[in-house]
């Protein structure tokens, strides 16, 4: 007979995970050294391919959280927060859309959104 062992917490499975995911989609999410550099280097013009690449997906997955779950729970915070999030990951299915995108179908694209 086992005994039941209590259910971990969200964010203790997180820590287990090394998943850093912020509370609200307003906070900013765990950046790394590399990640802030590299988005200097863009900034400044002046980054190298990996640079670029490393500051575009940072972009795209942690800042517009684009490949996460927009709603979040709650009566008028959490509408206001599922509101929030889905600004965010619009951005990054734009900049997603646009890294596919054939430069002579640009018109088409922007009609059909």
């Amino acid at each position: 007979m086992n005994p039941e062992r209590p259910k971990p917490q969200a964010s203790m499975l997180r820590q287990k995970l090394n998943i850093s995911r912020p509370d609200r989609p307003w906070q900013m999410p765990r950046i790394e050294d590399a990640d802030i550099f590299a988005l200097q280097a863009v900034a400044k013009g002046v980054a190298n391919d990996t640079q670029q690449q490393r500051a575009y997906d940072y972009v795209v997955r942690a800042l517009c959280e684009t490949d996460r779950m927009t709603f979040w729970p709650g009566s008028e915070d959490g509408r206001r927060a599922t509101d929030f999030a889905e600004g965010k990951r619009w951005v990054g299915l734009q900049l997603r859309r646009i890294e596919k995108m054939r430069p002579d179908h640009r018109n088409e694209a922007a009609e059909a959104s």
